[in-house]
């Protein structure tokens, strides 16, 4: 996920006020040409540029950004001193742009040279098997000698110096140009910010050179706030490949340089990076120490750090909530990191768009999340910020793939073009979810890809999206182990919300033992954290309707196909019918031919071809379409012909398997919730319109001994918790089946007298006495007062 501070990879959400698009640069790609800067005066006679640090150090961020503004709206060359807190500033407002026409200016080969392509997607990363070459080679070999690197001494100089040397042919050249004017911080500073805004429009090879030459140069400095930015870049290239030992080195380097140089902007960075990183690697408690850290930073009296930093910290931390599965705060905390970033005018308020895109889409509120994603996209787009508007096309791609339009197709492919190694898994699963519902085998290698990527950049949440994905498309029985591996990553990185609606999605799918009570608790708890379970994407875009067949028993039969009852016309056969309700009342169990064909045909002979056709009706009536093979959901087998229960759904099963998950020892809060659904689901005896059908009477008579169950046990957890008329509803339905069950009626009574509700408690205690005289019992006497012990 992509990091709002625009280097580590995090997600992002919010709110763009109007406004803050029209501020927005549109980003001009160019080739800038190298020039000297060996001689250059140390001071260009552009009287802006002297004074955008002095505003900067001073934490007046509003006149720094004036000032800058109308230093890049100049022409004319600018010295090192002169062209970094410019670029500074133009790259903290998210204006990357601007910020490269100013490095031109300066004499630097910037950000450089990726033309656009017609989407605006970026092209001139070399890949290698779908990486960016620069990723997994150069860029790898670069980093692996910092394994030695202990802490900003003389170490460090000799780190930079072997990175250095790996640089050959034409940045060798920039290096000695630069080398023969001298080390110095400010040239170090100007190409750590120029490897920053590489980073920033997703040039990894760009960014490695010029990371490169500003660590050389930050320790031939000794210069704290050098040697802080330049350890600032060089972490954010060991996230790209995932060394964390060299990211956390780098990382913790940058923030001891930081403080020692008081840079608060700098500082804030760190730890805005540093959280990030924490997010992504599942380490939430870390994020919070990290993010705490920031808080307290920019609550300290003193020059106030960049309001888009502070703004992306308020970011990160909404982020936070998110994982969590806190979706209200999270909500509001997008909220305020838009409003802060808006008001900075800085165009990284696409990240926190992006984050309130992700809280729509988690709440089913599909179209909210699209327009979110349209403008976080919008404005990352005209900033030139490659890192914000890759989350923000994912977004989208997924959002317009769930509600079927097809330019999700479009916005997938955006979202792969934009994309380099550490957001490629997140792109190419998006892209998956697009092409889900309409080509199935296009999804599949997306999914493969997005695994496969994920897995290289070990990022556990883009790991874990990929199963779901690849287990929502799956061929049947090939979705267990994937479901089962996507819960265990989601449980282990703490997404609450994730791990929630893959427990749905096993659920739907019949897995485990009692998928209908699993899938009860699962919904609940997705409502619980606000999350709709009806409506959204990813796996609840493909399985939040009814299921595809039902067989209803409770009351009245039917064969429900896609919510639509099957008519009576369509059988062609009685037999047909009849077959199925003597399998179903089996309950899974198989049937062998001779019995079937005796219930069926009682008396006759030669009854196998008559069995054989209404076999074949029967499957016709289910599947009439022949989407799945023939014993999907009728097997028959030499045991005898039985229902796939895993894949057959009928509502008797549905209520005993909610029946006995609430009766079997659960919680209060949760038997309560499952006898409640359980209750619900009840809808009938079984077969209730056709009483003398024999071969129902032991399943009826089960159901109806668990009905009752259900009822006086929901009936004694509604009183235990206070909820008088939950309980008397759930009594009177058990009298309403036997007006004789003394200890059901007096238990009513005494929850009425417990609750003030006297008159209500003596009529029903007379109806009761009335029945006990019936049956020859002596009544129990009215209760006096509050019972004690018995609900």
């Amino acid at each position: 996920m992509p990091n709002p501070s625009m280097e580590v990879a995090l997600y992002g959400h919010p709110v763009l006020m109007p406004e803050a698009v029209s501020d927005i640069r549109t980003p001009t790609f160019r080739t800038c040409v190298d020039a000297a800067v060996v001689g250059s005066p140390a001071r260009s006679g552009d009287p802006d540029a002297t004074t955008v640090l002095t505003y900067a150090d001073a934490g007046d961020w509003e006149s720094a950004a004036a000032a800058a503004g109308r230093v890049a709206s100049r022409s004319g060359p600018l010295t090192p001193a002169e062209a970094w807190p410019t670029v500074m500033v133009l790259y903290l407002q998210g204006d990357v742009a601007a910020a490269e026409a100013v490095l031109a200016r300066a004499g630097v080969d910037g950000a450089i040279a990726h033309p656009a392509t017609a989407d605006g997607a970026t092209a001139d990363l070399a890949t290698v098997d779908g990486a960016p070459a620069d990723l997994v080679g150069s860029m790898t070999a670069d980093l692996a000698t910092a394994d030695g690197l202990t802490g900003a001494t003389a170490a460090d100089g000799a780190f930079a110096d072997r990175a250095a040397a790996d640089d050959e042919g034409a940045d060798s050249a920039k290096v000695a140009v630069h080398d023969a004017a001298g080390a110095d911080a400010d040239r170090a500073l100007l190409a750590a910010w120029e490897a920053s805004i590489a980073w920033a429009q997703g040039n990894a090879a760009d960014c490695r050179r010029a990371a490169t030459r500003a660590f050389r140069l930050a320790h031939a400095a000794g210069d704290p706030r050098a040697l802080a930015a330049a350890h600032t870049v060089r972490a954010l290239l060991a996230a790209a490949v995932d060394d964390r030992r060299a990211k956390d080195r780098h990382g913790a380097l940058a923030l001891a340089a930081a403080e020692r140089s008081g840079d608060r902007t700098l500082q804030l960075r760190v730890r805005v990076n540093r959280a990030s990183q924490r997010l992504e690697e599942g380490d939430l408690a870390g994020a919070r120490r990290e993010l705490d850290a920031a808080a307290a930073l920019v609550a300290r009296p003193g020059p106030a750090p960049h309001p888009a930093i502070a703004g992306l910290a308020l970011h990160n931390h909404a982020d936070l909530d998110l994982r969590a599965g806190r979706l209200t705060v999270a909500r509001d905390g997008f909220r305020a990191a838009a409003a802060r970033l808006q008001r900075a005018g800085a165009a990284t308020v696409a990240y926190p768009l992006t984050g309130l895109g992700q809280i729509h889409e988690l709440r089913g509120d599909l179209h909210q999340a699209r327009a979110a994603y349209e403008e976080a996209a919008l404005v990352a787009d005209g900033g030139g910020l490659a890192t914000a508007l890759g989350p923000a096309l994912c977004g989208l791609a997924r959002v317009l793939g769930a509600i079927g339009d097809p330019v999700a197709g479009h916005a997938a492919a955006r979202a792969l073009a934009v994309a380099t190694g550490p957001t490629r898994a997140e792109a190419y699963a998006a892209a998956g979810w697009a092409a889900a519902a309409t080509d199935e085998a296009a999804a599949q290698v997306h999914a493969d890809n997005a695994i496969m990527f994920a897995r290289t950049a070990r990022n556990p949440a883009a790991l874990a999206d990929a199963l779901e994905l690849a287990a929502t498309i799956a061929a049947p029985g090939g979705a267990e182990p994937l479901l089962a591996d996507a819960a265990r990553v989601y449980a282990d990185i703490g997404d609450v919300v994730g791990a929630a609606r893959v427990a749905l999605a096993q659920a739907r799918a019949g897995l485990g033992r009692r998928p209908a009570a699993d899938r009860v608790l699962a919904e609940h708890r997705l409502r619980m954290l606000g999350a709709d379970p009806f409506a959204g994407t990813r796996s609840l875009a493909r399985s939040a309707g009814t299921d595809p067949v039902c067989v209803r028993m409770l009351g009245s039969f039917a064969v429900v196909r896609s919510g639509e009852e099957v008519p009576a016309t369509v059988w062609q056969s009685r037999k047909a019918r009849d077959l199925l309700k003597l399998i179903v009342a089996r309950r899974g169990r198989p049937s062998s031919r001779e019995a079937l064909g005796e219930a069926l045909w009682p008396g006759a002979d030669n009854v196998a071809n008559r069995l054989s056709i209404a076999l074949s009706v029967l499957r016709t009536v289910l599947d009439p379409d022949r989407t799945v093979s023939p014993g999907h959901y009728v097997v028959a087998s030499p045991a005898g012909v039985a229902y796939d229960p895993r894949t057959l759904c009928v509502d008797v099963d549905v209520f005993l398997q909610l029946a006995a998950a609430g009766l079997g020892g659960a919680a209060d809060a949760e038997a309560r919730l499952l006898l409640a659904a359980a209750a619900a689901a009840y809808t009938g005896d079984v077969l209730d319109d056709e009483p003398d059908l024999a071969v129902a009477g032991p399943l009826r008579e089960e159901a109806r001994a668990a009905y009752l169950a259900v009822m006086r046990t929901l009936g004694a957890l509604c009183a235990r918790a206070g909820d008088t008329d939950g309980a008397v509803r759930a009594w009177l339905r058990v009298l309403e089946r036997d007006p004789y069950e003394e200890d059901t009626a007096m238990r009513m009574v005494e929850a009425l007298v417990a609750g003030g509700r006297h008159g209500e408690a003596a009529r029903h205690h007379r109806r009761y006495a009335e029945r006990m005289r019936e049956l020859g019992v002596v009544p129990r006497d009215f209760p006096v007062g509050p019972t004690q012990g018995r609900c």
